[in-house]
Formats: structure tokens, C-alpha cells, sequence
């Protein structure tokens, strides 16, 4: 009973956004610059942006739920199986045949853990996606975005304005899909190249400009250097842990996931942002995106 009241405190995680699967190949030479490379290990598993933040943030004792879709295929039936396993509610996570179950090839490089992904066109599904059912998003709710599915990503945050919620935006670059979106963001989780491609920025810049035109909390990461935010008026590095990388697939979902947990659990955004650079760190040590994943006990046991 007190487990179960000890989670009934904790805000729950929504999101809405990319699910999918992943083949990961760990190969000798991710560039394929050869007419033939080896490759050393191969895993099939649920992936993809939002769904593997979901699971994540469940990991760390969250009530997490994914709103979005998936086809109905064998593909679609792997990932609702793997997110239930890992305690992700799917019962708004809609099935259709006009929406086939993405599947992203991974290349990773055995050397360094980096990849390259080989992912269809999702255009024309996302455009037809179904419109989702976004009324469990409350006031005090926190709500993942990752850009995908704009028309119902747009719908959701303007949702969760209208109700109270928090959101948080993974946005991979900053094409105008995504800045339509940022009005509505309370944390925009962007990478150093965002600003790049958008102003010709510095990470520090970007960081600024964000919250100057767009208001909340914005964060920027940077690979290897951490990630940066804003406390006050004052950039504060959060700096990534130094692991043994196998496979950094996933480390920024699974960033964002944690981030959202941190919260979820009250902690102050600085402290959450500590917990998504550990959890980050972890997910690189082992071989796909929701393989090796931090629990609340490893979490507070490396606070």
C-alpha cells in the first residue's frame, strides 16, 4: 500500500510522439564506405523517440501513458507488447491501417557507439494520423513531445496550455514545424545544431534566444559537454558522465525521459536535468535505445 501511494504522488508522464521499431546492427564500419562490412551483433526492439522516453520515465516510478499510433501489423502488436511490459499505459495508443508500424535501421559503429539511422518517409502516414484522445492530460500533468504527428502535436500542447500541464519538446532541429510548437513549451530539450541551423548560434546564444522569443526554460545539449541551461539569468553546464559507450541510440530519448521523471517527482528542473544526464550515460552501455535503463533506486543511490 505504500508503494502504491508513494506513486499515486508522482505527476504522471504523457506522450505524444514517434513509436516505433528498431533493427540495430553493431558493425565494423557504420559509414559503409566498403562494398561489404560485417556486422558483429544484431537486436530487434521497440524504439523510437517519445516511446522510449515513456518507457524510461516509467522505469523511474512514473505513471507514463503514450498517446499517438501505431499500424496494425505484427510490428505495431511488438511495440504495444514492449511498452506494456515496461509499465507504459497503452490504452490510448491507437491501432491503424493507414498508418503502417515505422521500422528504423540502425548502423552502430563497434568502435565508438556512434549511428546512422536508415528511416522510411514518414510524411504521408504522419499527415494522416488520427486525431488522439488527449483528455487524460490534466492540470499538473507533464506531457512529452517529440515533433512528430505535427497536426495532434500542436493540438496536444495547446491543450496542455489551456489545462495547466507542463510540457517538455525534444526537437531534433529546428525546421517550422517545431517552432509553431515552441510557444507552448515550458522545456525545450534542443541540440547544439539547432541553433546552428537556425541562427548561426552559440549553444549559450541559442539558449538565450530561446527564451527571449519563445519564453520557459529552454536547454541545449552538446554530446559529449552536457547539456546547458538556464538558472536564472546564468547558463549552468550539466556535464555528461564518462562511460564505456556501446550504443548511444536512444541516450537523448531516454534523456528527456528522465528529465520529465525528475519532475514528475518534484524535483527543481537543474536537479531533473542531473538525473537525465545519469540516466543518458547508462542507456550507452549496452546495445539499443531501452535496453540498459536506470531504475529510481540506482537513480537516488547515485544522487
Amino acid at each position: 500500500m505504500k508503494a502504491f501511494e508513494s506513486k499515486a504522488r508522482v505527476r504522471p508522464v504523457f506522450g505524444v510522439g514517434l513509436c516505433v521499431v528498431d533493427e540495430l546492427l553493431r558493425v565494423e564500419d557504420a559509414g559503409v564506405r566498403a562494398e561489404r562490412t560485417r556486422y558483429l551483433e544484431r537486436a530487434v526492439c521497440a524504439g523510437g523517440m517519445v516511446a522510449t522516453a515513456l518507457v524510461q520515465a516509467a522505469r523511474l516510478g512514473c505513471r507514463a501513458q503514450v498517446l499517438s499510433v501505431v499500424g496494425d501489423d505484427e510490428e505495431g502488436r511488438l511495440v504495444a507488447r514492449a511498452l506494456r511490459d515496461a509499465g507504459v499505459g497503452t490504452r490510448r495508443l491507437l491501432r491503424s491501417r493507414r498508418c503502417p508500424t515505422s521500422v528504423a535501421v540502425v548502423l552502430v559503429d563497434a568502435r565508438t557507439g556512434a549511428r546512422r539511422f536508415l528511416v522510411p518517409d514518414r510524411r504521408d502516414v504522419e499527415r494522416r494520423a488520427p486525431r488522439f484522445d488527449l483528455t487524460p492530460i490534466r492540470k499538473g500533468s507533464l506531457l512529452l513531445v517529440d515533433g512528430h504527428y505535427p497536426v495532434q502535436a500542436l493540438r496536444a500542447v495547446r491543450h496542455a496550455r489551456r489545462v495547466g500541464a507542463v510540457v517538455i519538446g525534444d526537437f531534433s532541429d529546428s525546421r517550422p514545424a517545431y517552432h509553431e510548437l515552441l510557444p507552448y513549451v515550458d522545456h525545450a530539450i534542443v541540440p547544439a545544431a539547432f541553433g546552428e541551423t537556425w541562427r548561426g548560434l552559440s549553444p549559450r546564444d541559442t539558449l538565450f534566444a530561446l527564451r527571449d522569443e519563445y519564453g520557459g526554460d529552454p536547454v541545449v545539449t552538446d554530446g559529449r559537454r552536457g547539456a546547458l541551461a538556464l538558472v536564472g539569468e546564468r547558463p549552468r553546464r550539466v556535464p555528461a558522465h564518462r562511460v564505456s559507450v556501446v550504443d548511444t541510440t536512444g541516450a537523448g530519448d531516454v534523456f528527456h525521459g528522465a528529465f520529465a521523471a525528475g519532475l514528475a517527482h518534484g524535483k527543481a528542473p537543474f536537479e531533473a536535468l542531473q538525473w537525465g544526464a545519469r540516466a543518458a550515460a547508462a542507456c550507452c552501455t549496452a546495445l539499443g535505445g531501452q535496453t540498459r535503463l536506470m531504475n529510481l533506486q540506482e537513480m537516488r543511490r547515485a544522487a
